[in-house]
């Protein structure tokens, strides 16, 4: 299996099953092999707030609403 992604995305969405901890481990892979440009942009979904997340340090978080249960995120990288 191939680690490298053939082009760093610019745009990722994230929105793994949840209370399954999946996640924060997808995060840390997209940060960690490389997979995203300097400047991309993380949409995610989850089950808490995801200012309460550990995310990867170089995230910032641009917004985040819930409808629900579900929160939803808005994280820039760089």
């Amino acid at each position: 299996m191939e680690n490298q992604a053939p082009q760093p995305f610019d745009v990722v969405f994230l929105d793994p099953p949840f209370h399954q901890n999946l996640l924060q481990a997808s995060c840390e892979l997209l940060e960690n092999r490389g997979w995203l440009t300097e400047r991309a942009w993380i949409y995610t979904e989850s089950e808490g707030a995801p200012s309460g997340l550990p995310m990867p340090a170089n995230w910032r978080l641009h917004r985040e609403k819930n409808a629900g249960q579900v929160h939803y995120a808005l994280w820039e990288r760089g």
